[in-house]
């Protein structure tokens, strides 16, 4: 049987967020001395619950995963339980299966997150030398002063974090766009998930509209709830349980009730836009059966669907025409009837087109219409809340997806009011503060800057671009190729001084060469290449602050030491900047030494003050605007926190519960404007629709609910490992009879840019033709598969646009013995 301490009644309590999901669920952390532990009597620990006996069922208790035995800087040894927060209004006490195994991600030199970066290092030849913070400001700022001295700020390129929880933060970010920004001066910025510096919803900011403008409680009113190209349970998990399940299966009927008075209110519907039967819609049919529907539609085909969706609403006339005239430019309006519309065209004929490229039934799109938009009884308007995320946005046409999705929900007039809203869901969380880029639109490709020989020197941090950017195996190939020639001129003046180094450095750079610096909490396949290895503090480590999917800003308290001498991001930045304020002092440049001015930070408060200048509390700040809050407020407020942006009401920080309530949008009129997705749908681009005709399956990808991003955390601890050797793929069990694949198989999908190993998994969640596959993975990238294809108009990748064979390996029976191969997508 296995035991965990329990936490006594003194033991030290913090309120903290999750470090995943754009969700943000609340949790509690109780720290005590190891040795010093509660009792199972209520009044012996510091839950007060009678641990004598067996509990209630969903009674708040203490799993393994949710406790942690860590070690101080200092030697002191000290226990952590880590447990979701019941009073959080977010998750409601619970806590996703990512969420529930937090005290296993900290850093311990007993697990398998020991192999923690601890100290700064330095590649040779001979392998990675540890050196001094102090050697390592010197080297890297001295090598990032030659670049800009003989190349320019653009020759500096940065892929770095833009988000919230582990590791971001709005401390962290800020001082990240300070100095690459506002000191560096670069526009050759790209961010941790994609190839350039830009924003994912450029179409949705056209409109007017920021990307999340609803209130996590809007789900729980919404007479419909649309989603497209995302699976919340597995991705936001306790968003899609604690306010959309409850919606669906009547439990917040009652809310309703209080909040509209005499207007009618029922069940919610849903309305599931994917290619896949996910868990999302499995589950959410269990808790509200034939108020779901599924519309299973082919790749890329989301423009056309949703324009076919909002035509049959304006024919109907359910469009919100007062709406329209009072809150939008109305000529944008009469464009996107004809544009995106087709009003020149007859309704059946759209209809028709719309299901014959996308698979999905006349019926059913006139049935989606009805419930997006048709009026209630007595003339009231239907409230439909509108999300999506990654399947429309690393679609085939990223500004023309969002423009569609968009162009519906103003159509309905379905933003600013309760029960409704216009957002994606989210990744990670937000924590976007930044001083502006200058880097214009669309932003440069700074994968392809890379891999031109245009970048001297790359710093990276937080993320691992090998695994996660298109054409990765192209990408990790310059790498190698590009990093090689520094490394030789870093080992030939081993023992030499700085200035002698970086001669050498520069030497090798103007053959072809590029120091890299890797800045992470782990070693990663892009950090096991770069020059220069920079240890970073993690969440728990140091304090942050970062908003959730409902805007919700609170504080991540510190409430351990990192490992080492590893250091908050913010710091690292900063010592960098002065240092290049140093040399350029030294240099009689007080011109480009002024760049590298005001680093003086002292504590993470400081930076966070420091950031919240940009912000004056008035209607014109940012959907991030925090004006007037301090970490003291943050404290006090615990886990319910303030939804950003906050507006000054005498002197006091107020927060904003759902965006464009008022009506005024973020454009220059202060309407919302309609964006353009006219006909004829784009099709795939000639790359792509040579790659689909040549091999056999779409390979759609993403997360699963068990796993974040690319296992950073997961593949250190064992049973997630264990049962994720590899990525899976998710098959037709039709298309593997013909292929003599079984489940738990070793696969090969391979295409015209390169292979990967995967675990075949059979499911009929797939159509035929179909497959999913997990991605960033470090046992097998889909990356290596993704073609360099990208929105002109955006610079956002087709990471949902790979076509690929798959072939059989051998069997692997060990894989049988240990895991499960039953369906996912089942839920009673």
């Amino acid at each position: 049987m296995t035991s965990v301490s329990l936490p006594p009644p003194n033991a030290e309590r913090f309120d903290t967020v999750c470090q995943f999901c754009i969700v943000g669920c609340g949790y509690r952390v109780y720290r005590w001395p190891v040795g010093q532990d509660g009792d199972s009597s209520p009044l012996g620990n510091a839950l007060g619950i009678d641990f004598r006996g067996q509990l209630p069922a969903l009674q708040q208790w203490i799993a393994p995963a949710m406790q942690s035995t860590v070690t101080d800087s200092n030697g002191d040894r000290y226990n952590i339980a880590i447990i979701p927060d019941e009073n959080c209004s977010v998750n409601q006490g619970l806590s996703s299966v990512r969420g529930g195994g937090l005290a296993q991600t900290l850093y311990s030199p007993d697990r398998a997150t020991s192999d923690r970066l601890h100290t700064p290092l330095l590649r040779l030849n001979s392998g990675e030398k540890p050196i001094p913070w102090a050697e390592a400001s010197d080297l890297g700022a001295s090598v990032v002063k030659a670049v800009i001295d003989r190349w320019g700020p653009d020759a500096v390129g940065m892929k770095f974090f833009d988000h919230g929880g582990g590791g971001g933060g709005f401390e962290n970010n800020w001082a990240v766009g300070r100095l690459f920004f506002s000191s560096i001066g670069t526009r050759t910025a790209s961010i941790h998930n994609r190839p350039a510096y830009n924003s994912e919803v450029h179409a949705a900011a056209d409109a007017g509209l920021v990307p999340l403008t609803n209130a996590y409680a809007d789900a729980r009113l919404s007479d419909t709830t649309l989603i497209v190209g995302a699976n919340p349970y597995e991705t936001q998990t306790n968003y899609f349980l604690a306010h959309m399940i409850p919606n669906i299966s009547g439990a917040s009927l009652s809310e309703k009730k209080q909040a509209f008075g005499v207007e009618p209110v029922d069940k919610g519907r849903i309305i599931f836009v994917d290619p896949r039967r996910t868990m999302s819609v499995a589950s959410a049919e269990a808790a509200g059966g034939d108020r779901v529907l599924h519309l299973q539609i082919e790749p890329g085909t989301d423009i056309i669907l949703l324009n076919a969706i909002a035509r049959i609403i304006l024919d109907k006339r359910w469009h919100d025409i007062g709406f329209i005239r009072r809150r939008a430019e109305w000529q944008t309006f009469e464009a996107y009837q004809r544009s995106s519309l087709s009003v020149d065209r007859l309704l059946a004929t759209v209809v028709d087109e719309a299901a014959a490229l996308t698979g999905v039934k006349s019926e059913k799109i006139y049935l989606a219409a009805e419930w997006i938009a048709a009026p209630k009884m007595g003339g009231f308007r239907r409230r439909t809340l509108l999300h999506y995320e990654k399947g429309l946005i690393w679609g085939v046409k990223n500004y023309e997806n969002i423009a569609s999705i968009v162009g519906l929900g103003l159509l309905t007039g379905n933003v600013g009011r309760p029960g409704t809203g216009i957002s994606r869901l989210g990744g990670h969380q937000e924590a976007y503060v930044r001083p502006p880029y200058d880097g214009g639109r669309p932003a440069r490709n700074v994968d392809e800057a890379v891999r031109r020989g245009e970048v001297k020197c790359y710093w990276v941090g937080g993320c691992n671009p090998i695994l996660t950017t298109l054409n990765s195996r192209s990408m990790k190939q310059a790498l190698i190729e590009r990093t090689s020639l520094v490394q030789d001129a870093i080992s030939h003046t081993e023992g030499k001084s700085t200035g002698v180094r970086v001669a050498r450095i520069v030497d090798a750079l103007k053959e072809g060469g590029m120091f890299l610096i890797g800045q992470d909490i782990y070693p990663t396949e892009t950090t096991r290449l770069a020059q220069l290895v920079l240890p970073a503090a993690q969440w728990g480590e140091m304090n942050l602050t970062s908003i959730n999917g409902e805007r919700r800003l609170r504080l991540y308290p510190k409430f351990m030491d990192p490992p080492g001498v590893a250091l908050p991001d913010w710091r690292i930045i900063a010592m960098f900047a002065k240092r290049l304020n140093q040399l350029y002092t030294k240099d009689r440049n007080p011109l480009m030494a002024s760049k590298f001015l005001d680093y003086d930070w002292k504590t993470s408060e400081d930076v966070f003050i420091h950031a919240r200048y940009q912000y004056d509390g008035s209607k014109n700040d940012s959907m991030e605007g925090y004006a007037g809050v301090t970490y003291n407020l943050l404290r006090q407020a615990g886990n319910e926190g303030i939804q950003t942006p906050t507006r000054l009401v005498n002197g006091t920080p107020v927060g904003t519960v759902r965006m464009h309530e008022g009506g005024s949008f973020y454009t220059r009129t202060g309407k919302a404007r309609f964006i353009a997705a006219p006909r004829p749908w784009p099709s795939y681009g000639a790359k792509l629709e040579r790659q689909k005709s040549k091999y056999r399956f779409w390979v759609n990808n993403g997360r699963a609910n068990h796993i974040w991003q690319t296992l950073y955390h997961h593949q250190r601890i064992p049973y997630f490992w264990e049962h994720n050797p590899v990525p899976f793929i998710e098959m037709h069990p039709d298309d593997a009879l013909e292929l003599a694949i079984s489940s738990g198989d070793l696969v090969k999908v391979s295409n015209d840019l390169g292979s990967v190993d995967a675990m075949a998994y059979l499911t009929m969640a797939v159509k035929r033709g179909h497959t999913f596959m997990l991605f960033g993975h470090p046992a097998g990238s889909v990356g290596d598969l993704v073609s360099d294809h990208v929105d002109p108009d955006t610079t956002i990748p087709y990471y949902k646009g790979v076509w690929a064979d798959v072939k059989r390996i051998r069997a692997m029976p060990q894989w049988r013995e240990r895991m499960s191969f039953l369906p996912r997508n089942i839920a009673t």
